[in-house]
């Protein structure tokens, strides 16, 4: 009998090592270099001015949505107000004058 189950074993190992070797190469280079640059860049404090120039932007956006919000409702309420005025007028009776 002897070792000659060896050879089928030996033979995948042959081709999956390598095969294994390069996924796990592929995957820390594509996989990790983000988070390894992320992490590098938050150890050297960088871009941190970049971030407050982002927040301000950002906050100044949600301020002017907010007015405009605003003036959408005011103008929504003038013109229900105009609407259910026009209705009551269209009620009044025709020969009153009004």
């Amino acid at each position: 009998m002897g070792l000659d189950f060896l050879v089928p074993i030996f033979g995948i190992l042959l081709l999956l090592v390598p095969i294994t070797g390069v996924t796990a190469i592929l995957t820390l280079r594509l996989g990790g270099k983000p988070f390894v640059e992320t992490l590098a860049l938050h150890m050297r404090g960088g871009r941190d001015g970049d971030l407050e120039m982002r927040l301000a932007e950002l906050t100044e956006q949600v301020e002017s949505l907010t007015a405009e919000v605003r003036e959408l409702r005011a103008a929504q309420s003038f013109d229900e107000k105009l609407l259910s005025s026009g209705t009551a007028a269209s009620r009044t009776p025709e020969g009153s004058g009004v």
